[in-house]
């Protein structure tokens, strides 16, 4: 007589019987006395699942979404992320929204789901309607936790799992022309203005320059030396007068390390969001966050006839699809292309027509 065939999912440990497997996206994971024990469970849970009893019968977990909100946040800031502050504003979006005391497991598919519809049609304090891509970066933010609680063991299923992304579109690219560059400038107290111009002309983005140290900028060599904040490189990034001239321009502070530093020396200058958005408004500016002094970085760089391989390498963009969003703009980059078309094929003609 053969050997019986295992389980699958069930293995043996010591001397107890594991049940380690998934079936219909839930996790299953018992121990039990005997291996005729462990597969009768696993039988009695798939049932429970396929009667859509088996969350029920799972002990419901007490954490709330603040519990699980400040663990995450803790996470977070333990692994090293940067952006840290930005995934706490989102947080506070999501419990003004479903409550920081609603318990993790009250939060499933359909409050989600609503969550996306609420805050796509509700003006935030700027009193604008978020952008889908604002939306797409709460419910991703949510759907992490979640999956976070899965694998702290507080949930069996992450509900989130399958939630669709709102679409974005980012065909239109938002770029401030040098008049609005003007009017947003004259709007900026002298602290803003140097990190606008900052931006502007190197094309860094708001947290490396609010994160920025002296010991990172080398005027003599005219550069700015960091740590990519997406791709973990170190990046070497150069600087223009007007860019070197803003930096001489800094009152510097002896007892600080940063180049914006907040009002205690250890912290560096956080107060940006709001004091740019008054700058915009006062600027008669409409549809512009500080991410567009980026947009308006590349595209100014485009515009004046830079070729695009050269502004992947300063706008240190991971693929070159990337700054090809830009290519539109430079209807000379175009023409050029067309003319080394052309005068390739006249050199062609011409040789072969002297050798015949």
């Amino acid at each position: 007589m053969g050997r019986k065939k295992r389980t699958p999912g069930i293995y043996e440990r010591g001397n107890k019987w594991i049940v380690n497997t998934t079936y219909k996206y839930h996790r299953i994971w018992e121990t039990c006395a005997t291996e005729e024990m462990a597969e009768t469970n696993l039988r009695k849970v798939m049932t429970l699942i396929d009667e859509g009893r088996y969350l029920e019968k799972k002990r419901q977990p007490k954490e709330t979404l603040g519990h699980i909100g400040k663990r995450y946040i803790e996470w977070v800031e333990a692994v090293g992320q940067k952006d840290v502050r930005s995934k706490k504003c989102r947080l506070e979006v999501l419990k003004g929204f479903f409550g920081k005391d609603t318990p993790i497991a009250a939060i499933t598919r359909a409050r989600i789901e609503e969550f996306q519809t609420w805050r796509k049609n509700t003006k935030g304090e700027s009193g604008r309607i978020p952008a889908p891509a604002t939306v797409n970066r709460e419910v991703a933010l949510i759907k992490h936790m979640l999956t976070k609680a899965v694998e702290w063991g507080i949930l069996v299923d992450n509900p989130a799992r399958r939630i669709k992304l709102f679409r974005e579109d980012n065909r239109r690219l938002r770029f401030l022309t040098p008049r609005e560059i003007k009017a947003l400038l004259e709007a900026c107290s002298p602290t803003l203005r140097r990190i606008v111009l900052l931006a502007l002309h190197t094309g860094m983005r708001k947290g490396e320059i609010l994160n920025l140290v002296w010991d990172n900028v080398n005027l003599r060599e005219r550069f700015i030396e960091l740590l990519d904040q997406k791709n973990g490189e170190r990046s070497t990034i150069p600087l223009n007068q007007t860019a070197i001239d803003t930096l001489r321009s800094i009152p510097r502070r002896l007892d600080s390390k940063y180049v914006f530093p907040g009002k205690t020396p250890d912290k560096p200058f956080y107060d940006l969001k709001r004091q740019f958005e008054k700058a915009v408004t006062k600027a008669g500016l409409e549809g512009v966050t500080f991410h567009v002094l980026r947009h308006t970085c590349a595209s100014h760089l485009v515009m004046a006839g830079v070729d695009l391989a050269t502004v992947k390498e300063i706008m240190r963009h991971k693929s070159i699809e990337m700054t090809l969003r830009y290519s539109h703009l430079s209807p000379a980059h175009k023409k050029s292309a067309v003319d080394a078309l052309e005068s390739a094929l006249t050199a062609a003609e011409e040789e072969a027509e002297n050798r015949a």
